[in-house]
């Protein structure tokens, strides 16, 4: 920790400050990356008003940069695989059954549902959107869907398996930070996860419904799929490499390994079936795919991927782990997390106050490895004392901190899946359903006294419910 003396007003004024800064100018329309520069600046110039020393504070963001270290290498990698996958055909061919065999007026409900199955299966939220999500949102461009519905049924879908899988780093993350039994932690998430999913498959169905043959250009859907047949071999051994990835993430093998693996593997189906050459399939894994055809959506379609391309990814991911381990390291995280349990009454309001804490620090710039390990270690013993199981706790955790963080567009979530689906975080949010619902979800479960359990009580799906103390 830094040494400087943090009362409660001052922590409250460290983080109000630099928030207040992103938010002003985000909504103003500047770049994130300059937001958050400016907002660093705005801390490091308090911590020096209150006496930290300027070395201190270089080593907090230092620190708080190594943090994010593999999520950037994660990042890299994923650009320069969706770049390879486009060359060597795979996403073509997604693309290509796609927009074949997708009805536009059911492409929401079964966007989420793929997206849900994938993210289930392989625990991972990124890999699904950097995968199927690319495919499927190119689909949606094809066949006349409005790209931040598409997107938001994407996001929503790639984050149900996020927060129900046991593959999932989160969902591990937050059971062991509680000190929750991982399956106990499962169980409890249903009791938000399954009115959550109900919502969003009657949303996405019911706004999915207006785009169908009548709202869809059925010449510029046959211009598409003519001009990926006329770019690439078109055959079900285009899915192997997508398999590839998604049977690898299934037995949990690192993802880095995964990506950088499918990146080579990528490269070889490439001279394989669409005979490009090594050097040139470096290129594209770096500066990505350009596509050569002469139909102007397909160009648009296809021209995508590369490392390169998520260099301001890269920069902003860096900049906030600088700007989380500032936070932490001034001690105003710890902080305000002592300042919140000291006016908690009722279980409602223990439920309703780590729900409000998660959603600040995600907000503020904590971070979901922030969100994910401060609360658990703030609130458990409280969790103890109104005889609540840590499940509950881990379960409100994911809700309100993990999720949200794709709807943020300064977070690395948001960021990330906005830079990979190629839609505006504030364009995509109020279609962003699961992310955006499951935290009101989850306190008014707590109000009511769903899916509170006792400290020696099963944890089951039943509609009991628990009464306050």
């Amino acid at each position: 920790m830094i040494d400087i003396k943090m009362t409660s007003a001052r922590a409250v004024l460290g983080f109000v400050l630099p928030f207040a800064v992103v938010l002003t100018m985000v909504l103003s329309g500047i770049d994130i990356f300059i937001a958050l520069i400016a907002a660093l600046a705005v801390l490091v110039i308090y911590g020096m008003i209150l006496g930290a020393k300027l070395k201190d504070m270089e080593k907090a963001m230092a620190n708080g940069a190594s943090a994010v270290i593999g999520a950037v290498l994660v990042v890299i990698l994923v650009g320069g695989l969706i770049g390879v996958w486009m060359a060597c055909g795979s996403v073509p061919a997604m693309l290509y059954y796609g927009i074949k065999l997708i009805n536009p007026q059911m492409f929401l409900p079964l966007a989420f549902i793929i997206c849900s199955i994938t993210s289930l299966a392989t625990g991972a939220c990124w890999g699904t959107a950097a995968t199927v999500g690319v495919a499927l949102i190119g689909v949606a461009a094809g066949i006349g869907v409005p790209l931040p519905l598409a997107a938001g049924a994407i996001i929503s879908g790639s984050h149900f398996g996020d927060k129900l899988s046991p593959l999932s780093d989160t969902t591990l993350l937050a059971s062991a930070t509680a000190r929750a039994d991982l399956y106990d932690h499962i169980v409890s998430m249903l009791y938000d996860t399954i009115p959550v999913t109900v919502i969003c498959l009657v949303a996405y169905s019911i706004l999915g419904a207006g785009y169908g043959s009548g709202a869809s250009n059925l010449s510029e859907i046959t211009a598409i799929t003519d001009g990926i047949q006329a770019e690439f071999r078109i055959n079900l051994w285009m899915l192997v490499p997508p398999m590839v990835t998604i049977f690898m993430a299934v037995k949990r093998v690192p993802s880095i390994i995964v990506f950088g693996f499918n990146i080579f593997f990528g490269i070889l189906w490439a001279m394989l079936f669409q005979g490009v050459g090594f050097a040139e399939m470096c290129k594209v894994a770096f500066y990505g795919y350009v596509s050569s055809s002469p139909v102007e959506s397909v160009s648009s379609l296809l021209s995508r991927g590369g490392a390169a391309s998520m260099a301001t990814t890269i920069y902003v991911s860096l900049f906030s782990g600088m700007f989380a381990g500032l936070l932490q390291n001034m001690n105003i995280l710890p902080t305000l997390m002592g300042l919140a349990t000291r006016h908690i009454k009722s279980s409602k309001g223990l439920i309703t106050m780590t729900s409000a804490t998660c959603i600040l620090l995600m907000v503020g710039g904590g971070g979901q490895y922030t969100t994910l390990t401060l609360p658990g270690t703030a609130f458990h013993d409280t969790y103890e004392k109104y005889d609540i199981k840590p499940c509950v706790l881990s379960r409100i955790m994911e809700n309100s901190g993990t999720l949200i963080g794709s709807i943020i567009p300064w977070d690395v979530s948001g960021i990330f899946l906005a830079s990979t689906l190629g839609v505006p975080t504030l364009v995509y949010f109020p279609f962003a359903l699961l992310p955006l619902l499951s935290p009101f979800i989850g306190i008014i479960n707590g109000w009511l006294g769903f899916g509170v359990f006792h400290s020696n009580e099963p944890v089951r799906l039943t509609l009991k419910r628990r009464k306050d103390n």
